[in-house]
């Protein structure tokens, strides 16, 4: 194959991948469109496709609404005139449109799509969005505003990205704060880049050092082997919240953590049994449950544990307050485990057999507790 023949093969994929991507789109949008008083609908499809139930929820909101309220755009992508992600970027910018003013602004952007970029489509689409609607666009800031926020995602190598949803005359002030104590913090023989020193200083204004020591106090969670904590292996270590962590984080951070025996079965990582004759779990046994379930048992649901409710499979007092009867479910699944037609059973303590109510059969087993041991 040659140079235009890479081309013209890269094209013609693009083209058959729009294609399929636009009846997977009919499809969702169809099975929303007949289970939309199914509070639990998408279950069934987060389970079969190994898919989040907070994907699989949007894939069902995004497609039910490009069927039904953007039939031009779904046609586009079918033909291969835009792909996915612009179809998707339409459905975000007309959402809280009426369906006149989305239809207007759907047209409009589609007429420059095929040869704009995303980024270019998408500035675009916002600009036409204001002209379309200027008094929602006033409202829409002001609830954007009171909707402000921030977190923390988790990256590779012991990183993690910190991200604040401000406004934008604040963000780009802060920005430029930041950019100019980066430049001042450079000293003699200082061998960090510029954005190294941007978030050494970031880092330094919310944690209060090296000068001044922080009047709040935090918790971590953090796992470790024994013989790793020993220097006897390199074993990774796990950070409730983040994930896998190095084995030299984990031993660092180890020097100021509050440790509690975790006893886990030498081969499996599992951690072994505890129980109590109390319908409610005591600490001891919610912390238990914590460490082996890690996340929510539904099939496809990432929630933390630390976060989720204590179910017994078997209700009290017919079945225990045990780790073999007990698991971490989020409130959502905790309430289709018992409102809905799904069965969920524990054949094997950590295992969890969820039957959706067309019969289809889906099997979560435990994680170890140090993954990277087993």
């Amino acid at each position: 194959m040659d140079i235009e023949g890479a081309l013209d093969t890269i094209q013609h994929c693009q083209k058959q991948i729009d294609y399929w991507q636009a009846q997977q789109v009919r499809a969702l949008g169809e099975y929303a469109e007949l289970t939309w008083q199914d509070e639990f609908a998408s279950s069934e499809i987060a389970a079969m496709m190994r898919w989040t139930r907070n994907w699989t929820e949007d894939r069902l909101g995004v497609s039910r609404d490009l069927v039904t309220r953007l039939p031009a755009t779904v046609d586009a992508l079918e033909k291969g005139d835009i792909d996915l992600y612009k179809a998707q970027i339409i459905h975000t910018q007309t959402m809280p449109l009426s369906a006149e003013q989305a239809a207007e602004v759907e047209q409009r952007v589609l007429t420059k799509a095929p040869v704009q970029t995303s980024v270019q489509m998408r500035q675009r689409g916002r600009r036409i969005v204001m002209s379309v609607d200027p008094d929602g666009t006033r409202e829409r800031v002001a609830e954007k505003k009171a909707a402000r926020a921030a977190g923390i995602r988790s990256l590779e190598d012991d990183m993690a990205m910190l991200w604040i949803n401000m406004p934008a005359d604040k963000a780009m002030v802060s920005w430029l704060r930041v950019d100019k104590m980066a430049e001042e913090a450079k000293f003699p023989g200082d061998t960090r880049t510029l954005n190294q020193r941007r978030a050494d200083v970031i880092a330094d204004l919310l944690l209060a050092t090296p000068d001044n020591a922080s009047p709040v106090k935090v918790e971590l969670l953090v796992t470790v082997s024994a013989t790793t904590l020993m220097g006897l292996d390199e074993h990774p270590g796990e950070l409730e919240g983040y994930g896998p962590i190095s084995a030299d984080l984990a031993r660092e951070l180890a020097g100021d953590a509050t440790w509690r025996r975790l006893l886990t079965d030498p081969a499996s990582g599992v951690p072994l049994d505890l129980g109590t004759t109390t319908y409610r779990p005591p600490a001891h046994l919610r912390r238990f449950l914590w460490a082996r379930d890690k996340t929510c048992r539904m099939i496809g649901c990432t929630a933390r544990a630390s976060r989720c409710e204590v179910d017994h499979t078997i209700p009290y007092p017919k079945g225990p307050t045990a780790d073999h009867n007990n698991g971490m479910f989020c409130t959502h699944d905790h309430r289709l485990k018992h409102e809905s037609g799904w069965t969920i059973t524990q054949p094997r303590p950590g295992t969890f057999k969820c039957v959706s109510p067309t019969g289809r059969v889906y099997t979560r087993e435990p994680e170890p507790v140090l993954p990277g041991l087993h």
